[in-house]
């Protein structure tokens, strides 16, 4: 069964695809290579919540990866990038889901880097693996768990919104 999708999600889509490759592009030194930490990843945890993300995402990735250097980084990160997106959806618990990229990352653009960059296979999985996990795991769920106060913010990416603590669960 297929289902119309709305100009409302079609910009969200786009903006969402336009913050990742931007941010990608602008912190080039940390993005790119065999040590990297792109910061853009953090918004990898929104694929947990909606399909439209994972597609936002690789869109993002993919014009991120036109400025990498290598050229069939545009193969490799993208399908990097839709893969670990498509599984953080399917898993879709905020933890587990955070390592994936991490994993699906380190061993595609590992592989990327020891054919066309003759970066030795393990050093670059080590180091695209950290910067996964710094960036999705160590910043991003953080980050994730502070949008979940906002009704706003959950509304708009489709997150269940955080109960609140009152005082009394709080003191003891």
């Amino acid at each position: 069964m297929s289902r119309t999708i709305s100009v409302s999600e079609i910009a969200q889509i786009a903006v969402v695809a336009a913050i990742y490759a931007v941010m990608t592009i602008c912190l080039a030194p940390l993005s790119y290579g065999a040590v990297q930490v792109r910061l853009s990843e953090v918004l990898m945890l929104l694929c947990i919540y909606r399909k439209r993300w994972c597609v936002s995402l690789t869109i993002g990735c993919m014009i991120a990866n036109l400025f990498s250097g290598i050229a069939v980084d545009f193969l490799f990160g993208t399908a990097a990038t839709c893969i670990a997106a498509f599984l953080m959806l399917a898993i879709r618990k905020p933890l587990p889901a955070s390592l994936i990229p991490a994993v699906i990352n380190g061993l595609l653009i590992g592989a990327e880097l020891r054919l066309f960059a003759d970066v030795p296979f393990f050093l670059g999985m080590l180091g695209v693996a950290a910067g996964e996990i710094i960036a999705v795991s160590v910043i991003g769920l953080p980050m994730l768990r502070a949008a979940q106060k906002s009704d706003i913010l959950c509304r708009l990416i489709g997150m269940p919104r955080r109960p609140r603590q009152n005082s009394a669960d709080s003191v003891s």
